[in-house]
C-alpha cells in the first residue's frame, strides 16, 4: 500500500478518537472552540510517530489510538496557548481561537484540550498507565518551561546558541520524544528500546523546531498556514537572529522589513549554517532509526522522517 494511504488510515483512526468527545452539550462556549481547533487539521506528525513506534514493537492500532490521540490533544493545547502568547492571528490558514472568540475563551479551550489529552491517555487498554501518565505529566511541565524560556528571551538582549538549543529541546523536542516513547510503552518495549525511541524523537524534534524558525522567514504563507515574519516582528530570539547577532554584533535588523532581513541572512551565510544544523540533527535521527528492529513499520517510519525533513509547512 502506498505510504500516504497508510498515513491516511492512521489519520482517520486518530480523528475518530479525538472527535469522540463526551461532555455537557449546554456548555457550547467550552466545546465549540475545542472542536474548531481540532478541525484545523495539521499534519498529525506526533500521533503518526506514536502509532508507528508502537507498531515496530508489536502493538496494534486499536491499542495505540488512545495514546496517539492524547499526544495530538496535548499538542493542540500548546498551540492554542502559544497563539495567545505570540499574538498570532491565524493558525493553519484560519483565525486563531482568541481571534475567533476572545482571550478568555481561548485560555479555557486550551485548558480543556489538556484535560481531554489526559482522559484519552488514561483510556489506553495497554501499557503501564501510571508510568505513561508520569511521562505525559513530566513532558507537559517541561513544555511549559520551554515556553517560559521563549518568553523570557524576548527581554534578554543576548541569547547564546546553547540557551536557545536548551529552550527548543524543552519547547518542541520533548513532545516528539514523548510521542515516540509512548508508542513503545503501549507495546511494552524494553527500557533500552524506549531509550532509542526517545533519542530518535529528540533529534527529530530539534530539527523540527530549527526548520520552523527557518520557515517563519522563508516559507510561502499559503503553505505555512500563517503569516511569515511573526518571529522577527516580535523580536523573538531564534537560531537565525542569534547567529546574525554573533556575526554583526548588533540587533538593528529587528527593525528591518522582512525582505531586508532575508538579504542580511543570505549575505552573512546564516541560512547555510542553519541548514547545516538542521541536517546534522536529521543525521542523528536516521542513525537512531538504524538501531530499531527492521520491519515494514520501521521502513514506514523512515518515510515519515523523510517527509518531515523535506517539509515546506
Amino acid at each position: 500500500m502506498p505510504f500516504r494511504k497508510i498515513l491516511q488510515g492512521y489519520e482517520a483512526v486518530v480523528e475518530q478518537e479525538m472527535s469522540a468527545i463526551a461532555g455537557n452539550p449546554e456548555v457550547s462556549l467550552f466545546y465549540d472552540p475545542i472542536r474548531y481547533m481540532l478541525s484545523l487539521k495539521g499534519k498529525r506528525i506526533r500521533p503518526f510517530l506514536t502509532i508507528l513506534c508502537g507498531l515496530i514493537f508489536g502493538s496494534d492500532v486499536s491499542k495505540l489510538r488512545f495514546s496517539a490521540a492524547a499526544v495530538e490533544l496535548l499538542h493542540s493545547f500548546t498551540l492554542v496557548h502559544d497563539d495567545i502568547m505570540d499574538n498570532d492571528e491565524t493558525r493553519r490558514g484560519k483565525p486563531t481561537i482568541h481571534v475567533q472568540w476572545d482571550l478568555g475563551t481561548a485560555i479555557l479551550a486550551g485548558d480543556g484540550l489538556m484535560g481531554l489529552a489526559f482522559q484519552k491517555l488514561l483510556a489506553s487498554p495497554a501499557g503501564d498507565q501510571a508510568a505513561m501518565a508520569r511521562r505525559f505529566t513530566e513532558t507537559m511541565i517541561v513544555i511549559c518551561e520551554g515556553q517560559g524560556l521563549d518568553k523570557m528571551f524576548e527581554k534578554t538582549e543576548r541569547v547564546s546558541r546553547e540557551a536557545y538549543l536548551n529552550m527548543i529541546a524543552s519547547k518542541t523536542a520533548v513532545l516528539l520524544e514523548l510521542a515516540c516513547e509512548l508508542g513503545g510503552m503501549v507495546a511494552s518495549a524494553d527500557p533500552d528500546d524506549r531509550r532509542r525511541l526517545r533519542e530518535y524523537g529528540y533529534a527529530l524534534g530539534m530539527a523540527f523546531q530549527i526548520r520552523d524558525d527557518l520557515l517563519d522567514v522563508m516559507a510561502d504563507e499559503h503553505q505555512l498556514g500563517k503569516k511569515t515574519g511573526s518571529d522577527l516582528l516580535m523580536k523573538k530570539k531564534t537560531i537565525l537572529t542569534i547567529l546574525l547577532t554573533e556575526i554583526t554584533n548588533n540587533q538593528a535588523f529587528f527593525d528591518l522589513p522582512l525582505h531586508e532581513f532575508k538579504k542580511l541572512l543570505q549575505q552573512h551565510s546564516v541560512l547555510n549554517r542553519v541548514e547545516e544544523m538542521y541536517q546534522a540533527y536529521f543525521k542523528t535521527a536516521y542513525l537512531k532509526l538504524e538501531e530499531l528492529p527492521r520491519n515494514e513499520h520501521t521502513a514506514n517510519l523512515r518515510q515519515l522522517t523523510d517527509m518531515i525533513r523535506d517539509r515546506t509547512w
